[in-house]
């Protein structure tokens, strides 16, 4: 059966995003990418937010100074965290203009240093893993810095099929994904453009890799990772998913946030996420302009339930 990741996503994956995703049970999920300069000064929200795990979690962390990347690794690990990835995907102006994220992928050889020497400081058992994109401008070097990954016998590999230079614009090469595969031994777990069940199909298949993992596809939609098991283990998708079970789950979404963020009367970061989930839904765009003015977990959620039995309404006609 093919494995299920959900990918580390700055300002989405917090805890309480993961507390939805783990009721599909993923195989894998990772938090938002963590940095390790902030680990190092002792920075009470990434210490307390960031690093707040689920029995299933992995921590991304991103850097490029090798004493300081070595140094955090070994305190998430005393976490008892056993899943830690390293970030060599991250496209965003601000964290590749220090050399972090997938600036790195411009120096392979700094690469081999930086993961052989988190390799040799952390515990057997600890599973290492890295995440790339297919290069910095061009396809220059994926195979090349796959096979680094390989010789070190990372427990995975994850590749996104687009160059820092795409950023998220273009479509997903997922053939360079099957280039990779072929190359080397350890587990590839491809990325990008799955926002269906039949996406993951046709992407795993067509590349033989050993596991996707969902990033953009599951904003608001987490059922896709049932949808997707169904797919393989089936050959058709037997969850159907109505405008209902959405309500639903962003009600259940702002439940967990009020549980997860006792101190905060309002954590704006529902707000997105709220967003997804009504994406589609009649009225929902003047539902959502709406909420984006309502800073009351028990206002929002009224305005949902009034939501839903409008739709329940109209579905009864």
């Amino acid at each position: 059966m093919i494995k299920i990741y959900i990918a580390p996503m700055a300002g989405v994956t917090d805890y309480t995003y993961r507390r939805i995703m783990n009721k599909f049970h993923p195989d894998l999920m990772f938090t938002e990418m963590v940095s390790v300069n902030a680990v190092k000064m002792a920075n009470e929200k990434t210490i307390k937010q960031m690093l707040r795990l689920l029995p299933n979690d992995g921590v991304q962390i991103f850097g490029r100074d090798i004493d300081v990347m070595v140094e955090c690794a070994k305190y998430v690990e005393s976490l008892g965290v056993t899943y830690i990835d390293v970030n060599m995907g991250c496209p965003m102006p601000k964290i590749t203009k220090n050399g972090y994220g997938s600036a790195l992928l411009e120096d392979p050889e700094h690469i081999r240093k930086l993961m052989t020497a988190i390799k040799n400081a952390l515990k057997p058992e600890t599973k290492l893993s890295m995440k790339i994109r297919i290069g910095y401008k061009e396809h220059k070097n994926p195979v090349e810095i796959a096979k680094i990954a390989d010789e070190l016998g990372l427990h995975h590999i994850t590749v996104h099929g687009r160059t820092r230079e795409q950023m998220y614009s273009g479509t997903a090469n997922w053939e360079t994904i099957k280039q990779i595969k072929e190359a080397v031994s350890i587990p590839v777990i491809g990325n990008g453009d799955i926002f269906t069940a039949e996406d993951a199909y046709e992407k795993a298949t067509e590349s033989g890799v050993d596991g996707i993992m969902l990033a953009r596809g599951i904003y608001g939609n987490p059922w896709l990772i049932q949808q997707i098991r169904e797919r393989f283990e089936t050959g058709e998708v037997k969850t159907k998913i109505t405008y209902i079970d959405k309500i639903d789950m962003a009600l259940k979404h702002i439940d967990y946030m009020k549980e997860d963020y006792p101190e905060k009367q309002f954590n704006f970061e529902i707000r997105k996420h709220l967003c997804w989930y009504l994406k589609g839904i009649t009225g929902g765009s003047k539902v959502k302009n709406l909420l984006n003015k309502i800073d009351n977990y028990d206002e929002i959620s009224e305005v949902l339930i009034r939501l839903k039995e409008k739709l329940k309404e109209y579905n009864s006609q």
